[in-house]
């Protein structure tokens, strides 16, 4: 019981620094109504040290609730699909054995599609190049932040039957 309540506790530490990484440690772009920030490297790194099921969790609704804290609550539906089916696959493909930068990709990939589709319905298709810019930057950037933290932090892992 011990071990499920440490691992609760930074599950929750992970759900606020994913909140803080958005809200506060994000850089708006000038002229368009939209921001970089931080979120992935949270999102990765939970995914990876977690699996997919927590991934999805802190990556979704962290993200989800930062998008209304932060502003941007038309975002948040939207966001808690995407970045709750990006921390999802990241998790689940490195529990599969697979190399974490592989997984950080995929889920990438998954982020930046889903943004853009969600973008160019909103705002158009002339939205979409600039949208997948700005994601490219912040997954390029957290997916750095996350691969140098997870080989530091791995060993926060708990044994699959730990998981609830």
């Amino acid at each position: 019981m011990d071990e499920k309540i440490k691992k609760l506790a930074f599950l929750g530490l992970f759900m606020a620094l994913l909140i803080i990484a958005t809200c506060i440690l994000r850089f708006p772009v000038p002229t368009f109504n939209l921001y970089f920030n931080l979120g992935e490297s949270i999102i990765y790194l939970t995914a990876l040290i977690y699996g997919g099921t927590e991934g999805a969790v802190i990556g979704g609704v962290g993200s989800a609730l930062a998008d209304i804290i932060g502003g941007y609550p038309m975002w948040a539906p939207f966001t808690l699909v995407i970045k709750g089916l990006e921390g999802f696959i990241v998790g689940s493909l490195v529990q599969k054995k697979l190399k974490p930068h592989i997984c950080v990709a995929a889920g990438a990939i998954i982020m930046m599609t889903g943004y853009a589709i969600v973008a160019g319905h909103m705002f158009g298709m002339g939205a979409v190049p600039i949208e997948l810019a700005g994601d490219f930057v912040q997954v390029l950037a957290g997916a750095v932040i996350a691969l140098f933290l997870h080989d530091r932090l791995k060993n926060l892992s708990f044994n699959d039957e730990d998981k609830f």
